[in-house]
Protein backbone atom coordinates (compact mmCIF):
# COMPACT_ATOMS: atom_id res chain seq x y z
CA UNK A 1 0.00 0.00 0.00
CA UNK A 2 2.96 2.64 1.19
CA UNK A 3 4.45 1.39 -2.27
CA UNK A 4 1.95 2.29 -4.59
CA UNK A 5 1.01 5.48 -2.52
CA UNK A 6 4.94 6.29 -3.22
CA UNK A 7 4.51 5.37 -6.47
CA UNK A 8 1.38 7.61 -6.99
CA UNK A 9 3.03 10.47 -4.83
CA UNK A 10 6.06 10.30 -7.41
CA UNK A 11 3.76 9.96 -10.81
CA UNK A 12 2.56 13.08 -9.42
CA UNK A 13 5.45 15.15 -9.06
CA UNK A 14 6.59 14.30 -12.71
CA UNK A 15 3.28 15.15 -13.87
CA UNK A 16 3.59 18.69 -12.39
CA UNK A 17 7.41 19.02 -13.50
CA UNK A 18 6.40 18.24 -16.79
CA UNK A 19 3.29 20.21 -16.98
CA UNK A 20 5.65 23.13 -15.64
CA UNK A 21 8.22 22.27 -18.45
CA UNK A 22 5.43 22.43 -20.98
CA UNK A 23 4.08 25.40 -20.09
CA UNK A 24 8.09 27.10 -19.96
CA UNK A 25 8.37 25.70 -23.04
CA UNK A 26 5.64 27.05 -25.00
CA UNK A 27 6.12 30.12 -23.43
CA UNK A 28 9.81 30.36 -25.15
CA UNK A 29 8.02 28.94 -28.30
CA UNK A 30 5.39 31.78 -28.16
CA UNK A 31 8.30 34.90 -27.05
CA UNK A 32 10.40 33.13 -30.71
CA UNK A 33 7.54 33.84 -32.50
CA UNK A 34 6.38 37.58 -31.39
CA UNK A 35 10.10 38.50 -31.80
CA UNK A 36 9.67 37.09 -35.63
CA UNK A 37 6.92 38.79 -36.35
CA UNK A 38 8.10 42.00 -35.06
CA UNK A 39 11.44 41.88 -37.35
CA UNK A 40 8.58 40.90 -40.00
CA UNK A 41 6.79 44.62 -39.15
CA UNK A 42 9.99 45.98 -39.17
CA UNK A 43 10.87 45.21 -42.61
CA UNK A 44 7.74 45.97 -43.69
CA UNK A 45 7.51 49.43 -42.30
CA UNK A 46 10.87 49.73 -43.60
CA UNK A 47 10.06 49.33 -47.21
CA UNK A 48 7.49 51.65 -46.72
CA UNK A 49 9.47 54.24 -45.53
CA UNK A 50 11.91 53.82 -48.49
CA UNK A 51 9.28 53.92 -50.59
CA UNK A 52 7.68 56.96 -49.16
CA UNK A 53 10.29 58.94 -49.58
CA UNK A 54 11.57 57.86 -53.12
CA UNK A 55 7.57 58.70 -53.79
CA UNK A 56 7.83 62.12 -52.30
CA UNK A 57 11.29 63.09 -53.82
CA UNK A 58 9.88 62.00 -57.44
CA UNK A 59 7.03 63.61 -57.09
CA UNK A 60 8.49 67.31 -56.17
CA UNK A 61 11.63 66.45 -58.94
CA UNK A 62 8.39 66.36 -61.65
CA UNK A 63 6.62 69.13 -59.77
CA UNK A 64 9.39 71.71 -58.96
CA UNK A 65 12.70 70.87 -60.25
CA UNK A 66 11.80 69.13 -64.14
CA UNK A 67 8.53 69.59 -64.81
CA UNK A 68 8.21 67.32 -68.18
CA UNK A 69 5.78 68.45 -70.67
CA UNK A 70 5.99 65.85 -73.54
CA UNK A 71 3.52 63.29 -73.29
CA UNK A 72 5.96 60.51 -73.64
CA UNK A 73 7.72 62.01 -70.66
CA UNK A 74 4.25 62.35 -68.49
CA UNK A 75 3.35 58.68 -69.47
CA UNK A 76 6.87 57.58 -67.81
CA UNK A 77 6.76 60.08 -64.71
CA UNK A 78 3.03 58.82 -64.57
CA UNK A 79 4.22 54.89 -64.43
CA UNK A 80 7.22 55.10 -62.11
CA UNK A 81 4.60 57.35 -59.55
CA UNK A 82 2.13 55.19 -60.48
CA UNK A 83 4.47 51.83 -59.38
CA UNK A 84 5.57 53.47 -56.22
CA UNK A 85 1.94 54.31 -54.75
CA UNK A 86 0.58 50.58 -56.17
CA UNK A 87 3.90 48.75 -54.12
CA UNK A 88 3.38 51.15 -50.87
CA UNK A 89 -0.51 49.94 -50.96
CA UNK A 90 0.36 46.39 -51.12
CA UNK A 91 2.96 46.63 -48.20
CA UNK A 92 -0.01 48.16 -45.96
CA UNK A 93 -2.21 45.23 -47.40
CA UNK A 94 0.47 42.84 -46.41
CA UNK A 95 1.24 44.58 -42.75
CA UNK A 96 -3.18 44.18 -42.21
CA UNK A 97 -3.17 40.38 -43.75
CA UNK A 98 -0.13 39.97 -41.46
CA UNK A 99 -1.50 41.58 -38.02
CA UNK A 100 -4.91 39.19 -38.57
CA UNK A 101 -2.81 35.83 -39.20
CA UNK A 102 -1.67 36.94 -35.38
CA UNK A 103 -4.99 37.25 -34.30
CA UNK A 104 -6.39 34.34 -35.27
CA UNK A 105 -8.06 32.40 -32.11
CA UNK A 106 -6.88 28.63 -33.08
CA UNK A 107 -3.01 27.92 -33.41
CA UNK A 108 -3.95 25.09 -35.91
CA UNK A 109 -5.96 27.84 -37.92
CA UNK A 110 -3.47 30.33 -37.38
CA UNK A 111 -0.87 28.08 -39.10
CA UNK A 112 -2.67 27.47 -42.13
CA UNK A 113 -3.40 31.42 -42.53
CA UNK A 114 0.47 32.17 -42.19
CA UNK A 115 0.59 29.34 -45.20
CA UNK A 116 -1.30 30.81 -47.01
CA UNK A 117 0.31 34.84 -46.34
CA UNK A 118 3.33 32.62 -46.87
CA UNK A 119 2.64 32.32 -50.85
CA UNK A 120 0.93 35.81 -50.56
CA UNK A 121 4.18 37.41 -49.82
CA UNK A 122 6.14 35.19 -52.30
CA UNK A 123 3.66 36.09 -55.07
CA UNK A 124 4.43 39.45 -54.41
CA UNK A 125 8.37 38.81 -54.34
CA UNK A 126 8.41 36.89 -57.19
CA UNK A 127 5.63 38.29 -59.71
CA UNK A 128 4.23 41.69 -58.62
CA UNK A 129 7.66 43.00 -57.21
CA UNK A 130 9.56 42.59 -60.24
CA UNK A 131 6.37 43.83 -63.08
CA UNK A 132 6.78 47.40 -60.60
CA UNK A 133 10.47 47.69 -60.84
CA UNK A 134 9.59 46.65 -65.22
CA UNK A 135 7.29 49.52 -64.99
CA UNK A 136 9.26 51.91 -62.76
CA UNK A 137 12.49 51.74 -65.45
CA UNK A 138 10.19 51.71 -68.91
CA UNK A 139 9.07 54.93 -67.04
CA UNK A 140 12.73 56.03 -66.16
CA UNK A 141 13.72 55.71 -69.64
CA UNK A 142 10.59 57.32 -71.11
CA UNK A 143 11.87 60.54 -69.78
CA UNK A 144 15.31 60.07 -70.79
CA UNK A 145 14.41 62.15 -74.65
CA UNK A 146 13.01 65.38 -73.16
CA UNK A 147 15.87 65.35 -70.57
CA UNK A 148 18.52 65.23 -73.26
CA UNK A 149 17.16 68.10 -74.87
CA UNK A 150 17.88 69.99 -71.86
CA UNK A 151 21.18 68.46 -71.06
CA UNK A 152 24.32 67.37 -72.33
CA UNK A 153 24.41 63.99 -73.79
CA UNK A 154 27.74 62.84 -71.32
CA UNK A 155 24.92 63.29 -68.50
CA UNK A 156 22.34 61.40 -69.87
CA UNK A 157 24.58 58.62 -70.26
CA UNK A 158 25.91 58.98 -66.57
CA UNK A 159 22.42 59.04 -65.00
CA UNK A 160 21.20 56.17 -67.07
CA UNK A 161 24.57 54.21 -65.99
CA UNK A 162 24.08 55.29 -62.06
CA UNK A 163 20.19 54.61 -62.51
CA UNK A 164 21.43 50.80 -63.48
CA UNK A 165 23.95 50.87 -60.90
CA UNK A 166 22.12 51.74 -58.21
CA UNK A 167 19.37 48.91 -59.27
CA UNK A 168 21.96 46.91 -58.73
CA UNK A 169 22.50 47.62 -55.29
CA UNK A 170 19.43 48.21 -53.76
CA UNK A 171 18.28 44.93 -55.87
CA UNK A 172 20.99 42.79 -53.80
CA UNK A 173 19.96 44.68 -50.97
CA UNK A 174 16.29 44.09 -50.98
CA UNK A 175 16.78 40.60 -52.08
CA UNK A 176 18.61 39.94 -48.61
CA UNK A 177 15.83 41.26 -46.93
CA UNK A 178 12.95 39.53 -48.67
CA UNK A 179 15.27 36.11 -48.19
CA UNK A 180 15.38 36.97 -44.43
CA UNK A 181 11.57 37.43 -44.45
CA UNK A 182 10.61 34.63 -46.23
CA UNK A 183 13.09 32.69 -43.31
CA UNK A 184 11.88 34.17 -40.44
CA UNK A 185 7.69 33.42 -42.05
CA UNK A 186 8.79 29.32 -42.62
CA UNK A 187 10.23 29.78 -39.14
CA UNK A 188 6.90 31.31 -37.54
CA UNK A 189 5.19 28.25 -39.34
CA UNK A 190 7.53 25.44 -37.84
CA UNK A 191 7.09 27.28 -34.05
CA UNK A 192 3.32 27.24 -34.54
CA UNK A 193 3.55 23.73 -35.93
CA UNK A 194 5.78 22.59 -32.48
CA UNK A 195 3.07 24.63 -30.55
CA UNK A 196 -0.44 22.54 -32.33
CA UNK A 197 1.41 19.13 -32.36
CA UNK A 198 2.24 19.95 -28.50
CA UNK A 199 -1.49 20.94 -27.58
Amino acid sequence: MNNEFSSLQQQWKNNQQHIAFSASSLNDLHKKIQQKERENYFFYYGTISTLSITLIVISLFFYYVAPVQESLSRIGAGLMITGLIFRIIIEIFSIYKAKRVNKSDSTLTATENLLIFHKFRKTIHQIVAPIVVILYTIGFYLITPEFSKHMPFWRIVLIDVSYVVIGIILFIVIRKGIKKEMVKLQEIIDLKDQITTSA
